[in-house]
């Protein structure tokens, strides 16, 4: 639990650090930690570190195994030679700067035996009651970790965002319709490059071509009620279908049996495809809108009526799910542009709109909440659903 380190380091509550390596022996006090950094990068800048009698100024990075720090490319990127300490909880690999040189190492030791509060609170954070461990802090402590747990769950969205983007070979707008469909289900990803955007923008001012695109693409053409429209839209895809070279996804890619009925993938769809016609690039105007009110506005779509006969009628697009896509697909899409397009590796222009969105409500939100916690907005609720990605994480883990 990565996240747990970062906020051990961050307040000092860990046991000890032991130098490793080229530095075993040595002396190390920590009289600044630094500052958290909540997105790419190093996990802490401007730490203040004195090694023996040398004082040391710069990054920390810190992760559960060394080996990690090739695992996660941090040898070849740049943005990682200004990493003083490399703090571990398991040395099992030495590790070297991107100047060929061994890089500083310590062990953490996570309190287990002393004080018992500490080890108290690790255990219940692993466990069923880490809705008491987070009770248990201070209101200021509390929120640290909730950070923590909060930047860990945005870097792995980022993360995830960013293969979308290597996938589209750097087409940004590409890597957003990715995105956004990826969020409504794996199959609607692999829909999403077995019909680029690009080919669908041709048609954009056409509704029904681009849901015969879409649904004849998704193989579901033909679960749409009977009457003139799907025949019209069978039709229109027969033909953009030979014109492109288009290869549908298979029978039965999409899930139907016990889905709820606003979440068909039919109905998914048209709600997309009304997104492409009504509307100029959903990605470029994401990039721009830095407000709830903003994104709602882009995201917003009244219910349709069915004026053609045995024309599917379209769900509105609600407030609730607005959110949801600001918080899985707008968001990681802007820190990834930011940091790609603009160099801004240490802005955080999430943190204030995420301090604006409602908490989630969802299973996991729900226990917490039942448990006593108070959860502010949809930074603590995607902290709490990271934490429990942690504690299922482990459950698995010992149970394997």
């Amino acid at each position: 639990m990565e996240a747990f380190l970062h906020y051990l380091w961050l307040h000092q509550r860990y046991e000890q650090l032991i130098p490793t390596g080229a530095l075993a022996g040595a002396r190390i006090e920590v009289l600044d930690p630094g500052e958290l950094n909540l997105h790419a990068g190093p996990d802490f800048f401007a730490a203040r570190i004195r090694i023996d009698q040398l004082l040391w100024v710069g990054c920390v990075e810190i992760h559960h195994a060394a080996s990690e720090w090739f695992a996660h490319g941090h040898h070849a990127d740049p943005a990682y030679s200004s990493v003083i300490l490399h703090v571990v909880e398991v040395d099992n690999r030495q590790v070297a700067g991107l100047n060929g040189q061994e890089l500083p190492t310590c062990l953490i030791l996570v309190p287990r035996t002393q004080p018992e509060e500490q080890a108290a609170l690790v255990e219940q954070l692993y466990s069923r009651s880490s809705a008491a461990a987070l009770l248990s802090l201070s209101a200021e402590e509390r929120s640290s970790l909730l950070l923590c747990l909060y930047r860990a769950r945005m870097q792995g969205k980022v993360q995830a965002c960013a293969q979308l983007l290597e996938r589209a070979s750097g087409d940004w707008a590409q890597c957003f319709w990715a995105q956004l469909l990826r969020y409504f289900g794996g199959a609607m990803e692999r829909l999403a490059f077995a019909l680029p955007l690009h080919l669908l923008q041709k048609h954009s001012d056409r509704l029904d071509q681009v849901e015969a695109l879409l649904l004849g693409q998704a193989g579901l053409i033909e679960v749409l009620p009977e009457g003139a429209y799907r025949t019209q839209l069978a039709e229109e895809y027969h033909f953009l279908r030979h014109k492109y070279e288009l290869r549908a996804l298979g029978a039965g890619t999409f899930r139907r049996a016990r889905t709820r009925p606003a979440n068909l993938p039919e109905r998914r769809l048209l709600q997309l495809a009304a997104l492409l016609t009504r509307r100029d690039f959903l990605g470029d105007r994401c990039l721009r809108a830095r407000t709830r009110r903003a994104l709602h506005e882009l995201f917003s779509l009244p219910a349709s009526k069915g004026e053609v006969e045995g024309q599917p009628v379209r769900a509105a697009i609600t407030s609730s799910l607005c959110d949801l896509l600001i918080i899985n697909v707008v968001l990681p899409y802007q820190v990834l542009y930011a940091q790609r397009q603009e160099g801004l590796r240490d802005a955080a222009p999430d943190l204030e709109l995420l301090r604006s969105t409602p908490p989630e409500d969802n299973g996991v939100t729900r226990l917490y909440r039942a448990a006593g916690l108070e959860l502010r907005d949809a930074l603590d609720s995607q902290a709490i659903l990271q934490l429990e990605h942690y504690r299922e994480a482990r459950e698995r883990r010992l149970k394997g």
